[in-house]
């Protein structure tokens, strides 16, 4: 949609060799460019040029096209509803990231301890601490892990 109705738009602001709707390739280089948010209004200022600030009868080779104006109705439509559609998108999938990742949290911290845990432990502290000095020796601390 971009490519047949901006391609031939005046290269100024961010319209330029790289960032324009001439090619597939820099169309999408462009929607990128939208959907990030990163300057985007610099696509659509010279979308929305109307004569004088653009020629109405330039001749494109290779094209039947004539003129580099763009058409602002049709510019404002497409990048408010892109910006809608990507926003939603993106910002949809962030937060069922985050979700998900939660859940997982949740789920690794729902089996705390138990009171066999804790049993365990104490039964294995107290072959290394006899006396219940609550320290052990330095040397030991690798057998206690390992236990």
């Amino acid at each position: 949609f971009g490519m047949s109705n901006f391609a031939y738009v005046k290269h100024e602001a961010g319209i330029d060799d790289m960032f324009n709707f001439e090619t597939f390739g820099n169309s999408m280089i462009c929607l990128f460019q939208i959907t990030t948010s990163a300057g985007w209004d610099g696509l659509l200022l010279p979308i929305l040029n109307r004569p004088p600030d653009c020629d109405l009868e330039k001749e494109h080779p290779g094209s039947g096209f004539k003129g580099d104006c763009g058409n602002p109705s049709v510019g404002i439509f497409f990048f408010v509803s892109y910006i809608i559609i990507s926003f939603l998108i993106v910002v949809n999938m962030y937060i069922a990231i985050i979700l998900e990742n939660f859940s997982v949290a949740t789920e690794e911290s729902a089996d705390p301890l138990s009171e066999d845990d804790f049993e365990t432990f104490y039964e294995i502290w107290e072959k290394f601490d006899p006396d219940a000095t609550q320290f052990i020796e330095y040397c030991k601390l690798a057998d206690f892990a390992d236990a």
